[in-house]
């Protein structure tokens, strides 16, 4: 097991510990399910190549029913552990799965919406959503393992891998073919900007994540290299208060008075 599957494993795994964020979750996933399958339905009926749209209907039922899937195991869990819906409970936000591609507006899934499939065309749209794709099988890896004790959990995962798997392969035989039609620099352009679109929509979540640790971190570094120093500098060359000797013009030493004082005021 990978050190960065293990890592997503803990950082996930209290999801799972509390049945109400739980089916919360569930929630979230379902949402995000139907934002992808409505965007496929869409552009679908925009794809020229009859056989790309056959494979991006699939698709889009297999999204329309993981997100039937998520709703009733959601429901099931709410129902054991007691929890009465709330409207001022939201479900868990839907999880970004390719944000972060500046002038890009995706969904929650990481699909263009259908204007921008227009304006992009395939092979960027299915490059975006190989990757997508990719990610988010990854994703149900991680909260399968984290379910492998709950046999109803883990079923359901196992069937919306299958699922996932294929449209990896789907999407990547198409890229394929078109490289191997001549398109290749095409072909890599757009998956470079897909791949560019995860790791900085992943950046920009840590930077959001980490921002108010990292500012106290900044401050404390702050105040003992440039504050603390400085100030026990300066207390150093304040002047004491109180009578002090100095030196004549003459060479002889007379009384001066108290520092502020004026001079003239002994003569």
């Amino acid at each position: 097991m990978k050190l960065g599957f293990k890592l997503d494993l803990y950082r996930n795994r209290s999801v799972w510990t509390d049945p109400n964020r739980s089916w919360r979750t569930l929630e979230g996933f379902a949402a995000t399910e139907e934002d992808g399958g409505r965007d496929l339905i869409a552009a679908a009926s925009r794809v020229a190549d009859f056989e790309l749209r056959e494979h991006l209907l699939r698709h889009a039922d297999d999204e329309l029913r993981h997100a039937r899937l998520f709703r009733e195991r959601a429901a099931e869990i709410q129902a054991d552990c007691g929890s009465a819906s709330s409207s001022s409970e939201a479900p868990d936000k839907p999880y970004d799965l390719s944000r972060g591609r500046k002038g890009v507006e995706m969904d929650a899934h990481g699909f263009f919406n259908a204007g921008l499939f227009d304006e992009l065309g395939e092979v960027d749209y299915v490059a975006m959503l190989h990757v997508a794709e990719e990610r988010a099988a990854y994703l149900m890896e991680v909260h399968r393992e984290l379910n492998k004790d709950d046999e109803r959990t883990a079923l359901m995962y196992d069937e919306i891998l299958k699922d996932e798997k294929y449209h990896i392969a789907y999407t990547g035989r198409f890229l394929d073919r078109w490289r191997e039609d001549g398109r290749g620099g095409e072909v890599d352009s757009a998956m470079k900007a897909a791949r560019s679109s995860r790791f900085l929509g992943a950046w920009k979540r840590l930077g959001l994540r980490s921002a108010a640790g990292f500012g106290r971190v900044l401050l404390y570094v702050f105040y003992w290299t440039l504050c603390l120093p400085f100030g026990m500098g300066a207390s150093r060359s304040k002047q004491r208060s109180g009578w002090r000797e100095v030196g004549g013009s003459n060479g002889s030493d007379v009384k001066a008075s108290k520092p502020g004082a004026d001079p003239l005021g002994q003569y």
